[in-house]
C-alpha cells in the first residue's frame, strides 16, 4: 500500500533530515521498535503526512510530517523527535531501501546541526494524556483545593510499601511506575494546578530515590537508578518550562509559598549526591524567581559559608548552592570559580544554564561559558558534546565569529576530534591532519582512501610517518598473513620515495627495519620475496 502511495525519493529525503534532526541513540531505539514490529495502522494522509500507531508503554499516535520531519509529533511525553517517530519512519524508509544499511548510516560520526529544538526539554507533561492512562488505577481522597502538605502526607501513604517493592523487583521500573500511577491523582484538576501536583510528586518520588540509594545501596548509585533520577529531573524541567509560571505566581499562591518552604528544606540533604541540587537549581531558576525571595535565601546560604560551626562538607554545600544566585545576579565568573572548584562537577552540572542562555539569546554569555568550560566538554559523552558544540556554533555565527569555528575545534579535543579533522582536511591543512591522526592513533584502515590519495598527490611526504607507523604495527602483529601486508604496504611507500627523490632515505630505513627485526624469520622471508635489497 506504502508504496503506491509513496516514492524512494520521499523515503531518502526525510532519511537526510533525521539525520540532521535526530541523535543516533533515539534513531536506534526508533529501529529496535520498527524491528520488534510495533509499527502499525500506518497511511499517507494530506500527501505528505504519514500517521501510525506504535506500541510502546502505552499506544502512542504519530504524526510524521514528510516535508519538515521537525513538525511531526507523537502523543508520548517526549518533547521532541522521539523514537516513536523514528520507528514510522523505519516503517515508510523498509518499503524502498534497507533499513539496516540506513541504520549503520547513521551510527557514523555526523557533523552536528543547530535546531532550536534542542534548546526544549526532552518530556512534556501532557494533562489529557494522564487523565487517559491512569486515572482509572488510583484511588484518593485529594482535591484541587488540598494543600500541598496533604499532598505529601498522601504520597508518603501512597509510597509506604515502595522500598519493599524496590527491594524485591527492579527498583527503578517501581519507582517510576509509582510515579506515573500518582500523576492520575490530578487528572480531573485544572491544568495550572495539576502542574504544581506534578511537581511536587516528582520532587516527592526523587528524595525517595535518594533516601532508597542512602539505605539500601550503601549510597552507591547503580546505573539504572542513575538514570531514574536524570529522568525525574528531565521531566521536572519540562513540566516548569511549559507551565504557566505567571499564572501559578498569581492564582496559587498558598501553593507557591509552600513550594518555596519545601525548596529550601532541601539544603538539609547531604551533598554526596547533585540530583536534589539540581533541583533546587531548577525550582529557583524556572519558578521561585521573587526577588525578595532569593535575597532571603542567599543571606542563609552566606550565613551558613560564614558560619564558625559549620562544618567543611557544610561550608561546601553552601558554596554550591550559592553559586547559584551568582548566575541568577549574572555573576557567572564569581560563580563558575566556585564550580571549577569541585572535580566532581561535570558538564551535565552545567548544561540546564547553557541551554537557557541559549533559549533566552545570551550568546555572548554562552560562549564566556563554554571558553571556561572547554576541558570538561573535551571530556563529555558524545551527546553532551554535540549539544553544546550545535548551539556553540550557532552562537559563534550570532556574535559574527562564525569564520573562527573551524580553528577553534581545536579545544575541545579529544571530543571534537572528527570535526576538527573534517576542518584540518578542508582547509587543507594536510600536515595538521596527519599529526591529528598519528596522535590519535588512528588505524588506517579507518582512513578514507579518497583523502590519502589526495594527500598523496598533494604533498605525498606527509604521508611517510603515517604509513610508517602502519607498516610497524602490521609487522608487531607477529602472524604471516599481518607481514604480507606490510609488505605490500612497503612497496606502495617505496614508490612515493622514489617519487620524491628519496631513495636513500629509504634504504636506510629498510636496512635498519631489517636488523631490528632480524630474528623473525617469516618477516625476512617475505622481505626478500619483497625484492628488498638487504
Amino acid at each position: 500500500m506504502l508504496q503506491r502511495e509513496l516514492t524512494r525519493e520521499q523515503a531518502i529525503q526525510v532519511g537526510e533530515q533525521i539525520l540532521i534532526a535526530v541523535e543516533g541513540h533515539i534513531i536506534e531505539r526508533g529501529y529496535t521498535y520498527f524491528s520488534d514490529g510495533v509499527v502499525f495502522n500506518t497511511r499517507v494522509e494530506q500527501g505528505h503526512y504519514l500517521t501510525s500507531d506504535v506500541q510502546g508503554s502505552e499506544v502512542y499516535h504519530v504524526r510524521l510530517d514528510m516535508e519538515t520531519v521537525q513538525n511531526s509529533t507523537c502523543t508520548c511525553p517526549y518533547s521532541r523527535i522521539c523514537k516513536h517517530i523514528a520507528a514510522t519512519f523505519f516503517q515508510m524508509y523498509s518499503v524502498f531501501e534497507n533499513p539496516r544499511t540506513y541504520l549503520t548510516r547513521s551510527q557514523q560520526p555526523r557533523r552536528v546541526t543547530f535546531s532550536p529544538h534542542m534548546l526544549i526539554p526532552a518530556y512534556k507533561y501532557s494533562h489529557t494524556a494522564t487523565s487517559q492512562s491512569h486515572t482509572a488505577s488510583v484511588s484518593f481522597s485529594l482535591t484541587e483545593n488540598s494543600s500541598v502538605k496533604e499532598w505529601w502526607t498522601f504520597f508518603e501513604s501512597w509510597t509506604r510499601n515502595l522500598f519493599a517493592a524496590m527491594e524485591s523487583y527492579r527498583a527503578s521500573s517501581e519507582l517510576l511506575s509509582s510515579y506515573q500511577n500518582v500523576l492520575g491523582v490530578a487528572a480531573s484538576w485544572p491544568k495550572d494546578r495539576a502542574q504544581l501536583f506534578v511537581i511536587h510528586a516528582n520532587l516527592f518520588h526523587l528524595m525517595k530515590l535518594t533516601q532508597f540509594v542512602n539505605t539500601y545501596r550503601q549510597s552507591y548509585w547503580f546505573l539504572d537508578l542513575v538514570q531514574t533520577a536524570e529522568r525525574l529531573l528531565d521531566q521536572l524541567e519540562g513540566t516548569l518550562y511549559f507551565a504557566d509560571i505567571p499564572a501559578l505566581l498569581t492564582d496559587h499562591q498558598d501553593a507557591i509559598v509552600e513550594t518555596l518552604h519545601l525548596t529550601k528544606q532541601l539544603k538539609e540533604n547531604e551533598a554526596t549526591s547533585l540530583y536534589w541540587i539540581f533541583a533546587y537549581q531548577m525550582l529557583w531558576w524556572m519558578l521561585l524567581k521573587k526577588p525578595e525571595w532569593i535575597q532571603e535565601e542567599i543571606h542563609v546560604l552566606d550565613q551558613l559559608i560564614d558560619d564558625e560551626n559549620s562544618s567543611a562538607a557544610e561550608k561546601e554545600k553552601g558554596l554550591l548552592l550559592r553559586a547559584h544566585f551568582h548566575v541568577m545576579e549574572k555573576e557567572d565568573e564569581a560563580a563558575l570559580r566556585i564550580w571549577k572548584r569541585m572535580s566532581r562537577l561535570n558538564l551535565s552540572f552545567y548544561l540546564s544554564y547553557m541551554k537557557s542562555f541559549a533559549r533566552n539569546g545570551e550568546w555572548q554569555r554562552f560562549l564566556d561559558w563554554t571558553a571556561s568550560l572547554t576541558t570538561l566538554i573535551g571530556q563529555a559523552d558524545s551527546q553532551q558534546y554535540r549539544l553544546v558544540i550545535a548551539i556553540w556554533q550557532e552562537a559563534m555565527e550570532k556574535v559574527g565569529r562564525s569564520a573562527e569555528c573551524g580553528a577553534k575545534l581545536k579545544q575541545f579535543l579529544p571530543s571534537s576530534y572528527h570535526e576538527y579533522a573534517a576542518y584540518l582536511y578542508e582547509e587543507r591543512q594536510f600536515q595538521q591532519w596527519i599529526d591529528l591522526q598519528m596522535s590519535f592513533q588512528v588505524p588506517m584502515a579507518d582512513i578514507s582512501i579518497m583523502q590519502v590519495k589526495e594527500i598523496e598527490e598533494a604533498e605525498p611526504t606527509l604521508l611517510f610517518p603515517f604509513y610508517l607507523r602502519e607498516v610497524n604495527r602490521l609487522i608487531a602483529e607477529r602472524n604471516r598473513t599481518a607481514y604480507k601486508e606490510a609488505i605490500k604496504l612497503m612497496k606502495k611507500v617505496r614508490t612515493i620515495y622514489n617519487k620524491a627523490n628519496q631513495d636513500a632515505r629509504w634504504e636506510r630505513y629498510v636496512d635498519q627495519l631489517s636488523v631490528k627485526h632480524n630474528r623473525l624469520r617469516a618477516f625476512q622471508e617475505e622481505l626478500r620475496r619483497g625484492n628488498f635489497n638487504l
